[in-house]
């Protein structure tokens, strides 16, 4: 599994008039190794997790503030999910 497309409970709208962007979905990855460390650079593990949901969605910070605690809950469970289960790592004196 590539790409996770997550349906926001909440909707999120930032912006006024005719420029607003509205966000109803967000299409998470797995994170890069840059991407993992501009987000551990954040004071807060809430921070660190808006950091990481907006550098892979795209979206920007302001938005993703904007997300409600379930959303955000949903999407850091997606996220850690491309890690947990994934493809074993051999060791030593497997074939």
């Amino acid at each position: 599994m590539d790409e996770v497309t997550y349906e926001l409970l909440k909707p999120v709208s930032i912006g006024k008039g005719d420029g607003a962007i509205e966000y109803t979905s967000i299409t998470l990855r797995e994170p890069f190794a840059g991407e993992l460390e501009k987000s551990a650079r954040m004071d807060t593990n809430v921070g660190s997790l808006i950091t990481m949901i907006s550098l892979i969605t795209k979206i920007p910070r302001s938005a993703v503030e904007r997300f409600s605690q379930t959303d955000l809950k949903a999407a850091e469970t997606i996220i850690g999910g491309f890690t947990t289960g994934g493809q074993q790592t051999p060791t030593d004196g497997d074939g």
